[in-house]
């Protein structure tokens, strides 16, 4: 167990700022959030509605699962993230629309297909470590950046089925400015107010947003012109039906959803391998752990499909990261009628969050919840804990489809990247958190790196 003042990177607020809905609305959470079961942000200022939020799993089990058909996505998420994402995606539609997008996308992530793509996943790290070999060894690194940057060829080759179809650099640099305009959008939705008012940056932000959304609807087309077919998943999405009636997506739904895999599969796991070496060059003995385990394992060579999930200690220590900073700090929820949550009563006005910064970090779930420890999620003690005590990727019936994906993929680049690689903090850096659409720092996250 690994202890550190930086993983607790803010103090929370006994009471709630506008200056932290800004910079960091996490540090709005109060002291108590980590210690009790529920708490509210209840009408702190004019015009915004009370808050409800969850740090019971109990309580979260009986929104997102028992009961998950009496809620709705909350008010603040979809005017937020609405402007990154189309609403005629999966994570946005609901009822009918939802199942049956749902149904017609399962195919494409069963777990021997995404078995299958380990190569690739291996295949984008090695040039990831081949760029680092190249590069001055005394200079630091941005282990958030070069994340992205993997991660995004993953999506390219993985989703694309091609490499070379757009421009990475630009394209990431458009979504991360983008991410930055996320807190105003969020102030606007709160206070009720057409998000599509300037606010700082603006012009730029809608610019890259066409620029996203038109690169995106380039790319299917480009890949219908070609006529060629992979396994890749925007073949998948093309040949898309579902099972029950037949039905195939509209041009506008399949632009929708491949863009929501470009940006989010992309970005979730761009950020959790980023915290992931963060935390191992802070603790020198869970990474030579996790080097021991892949040279064990598979030596010299490359992690296969047949090899890769008998990593359990490097798959360990990304659940711990995605613990502590969790891609996503929260998910919410909006009752389709007033309605009683445990004892709490809540108005279908006032959404409803699962919070999982506090819930990842919550006293009575966690033994020193503020240290890392990648042994908590030995296979005996994750039996033990409540299926809703740790949910980085959601739970129940909306759980995030690319979960298996995602936790394949970090577990391949992980292991590649810290067998061939030593990661050392950067001393005198000081953390500061920026979320947005993630859990991302600002600034990015230095370490030193050096060949092992």
């Amino acid at each position: 167990m690994y202890r550190d003042p930086d993983f607790t990177p803010f103090t929370p607020n006994e009471r709630p700022s506008w200056r932290s809905t800004k910079r960091n609305y996490l540090e709005n959470w109060p002291p108590a959030a980590y210690r009790d079961d529920y708490f509210t942000l209840n009408r702190v200022w004019p015009f915004v509605q009370r808050t409800h939020y969850l740090t019971d799993p109990e309580l979260i089990e009986d929104m997102l699962i028992t009961r998950a058909e009496s809620f709705t996505r909350d008010f603040i998420t979809v005017g937020a993230l609405s402007s990154m994402i189309n609403r005629e995606a999966l994570f946005f539609v609901e009822g009918a629309d939802w199942k049956w997008q749902r149904r017609a996308l399962a195919p494409a992530f069963r777990h021997e297909n995404l078995l299958a793509l380990t190569p690739t996943f291996v295949d984008c790290a090695k040039a990831q470590a081949e760029a680092w070999r190249r590069a001055p060894q005394d200079a630091p690194i941005d282990a958030m950046s070069a994340m992205s940057n993997v991660t995004l060829a993953v999506i390219e080759k993985a989703v694309l089925g091609v490499t070379g179809a757009f421009d990475r650099g630009k394209f990431v640099a458009a979504m991360q400015e983008s991410f930055a305009g996320l807190s105003w959008v969020r102030i606007f939705t709160l206070l009720r107010l057409p998000t599509w008012l300037p606010f700082p940056g603006s012009s730029k932000i809608n610019r890259n947003m066409r620029y996203l959304y038109d690169e995106t609807a380039r790319l299917l087309a480009a890949r219908r012109a070609s006529g060629v077919e992979t396994q890749a998943i925007i073949d998948r999405l093309l040949a898309a039906k579902d099972p029950e009636s037949g039905r195939s997506m509209t041009d506008a739904e399949l632009v929708a959803n491949l863009y929501g895999f470009l940006v989010a599969g992309h970005e979730t796991s761009a950020v959790a391998l980023g915290w992931s070496l963060w935390l191992l060059a802070k603790d020198q003995a869970s990474q030579e752990r996790v080097r021991e385990e892949v040279r064990a394992i598979v030596s010299d060579a490359d992690i296969s499909g047949d090899t890769i999930e008998k990593l359990q200690f490097t798959r360990q220590v990304i659940q711990e990261s995605m613990r502590l900073f969790p891609p996503a700090a929260a998910i919410g929820r909006q009752p389709r009628e007033d309605m009683m949550l445990g004892t709490h009563k809540i108005s279908k006005s006032e959404p409803v969050f699962a919070a999982l910064w506090a819930l990842h970090r919550h006293e009575k779930l966690w033994d020193e919840p503020n240290a890392f420890d990648p042994d908590r999620f030995t296979p005996e003690k994750a039996k033990m804990r409540h299926r809703c005590a740790y949910m980085p990727f959601g739970a129940g019936p909306r759980i995030c489809i690319g979960m298996g994906f995602a936790m394949l993929e970090m577990t391949a680049i992980l292991a590649t990247l810290v067998r061939d690689f030593r990661f050392a903090p950067v001393e005198g850096h000081r953390l500061e958190l920026a979320p947005d659409f993630t859990t991302r720092p600002k600034g990015g996250l230095p370490l030193i790196i050096e060949k092992t």
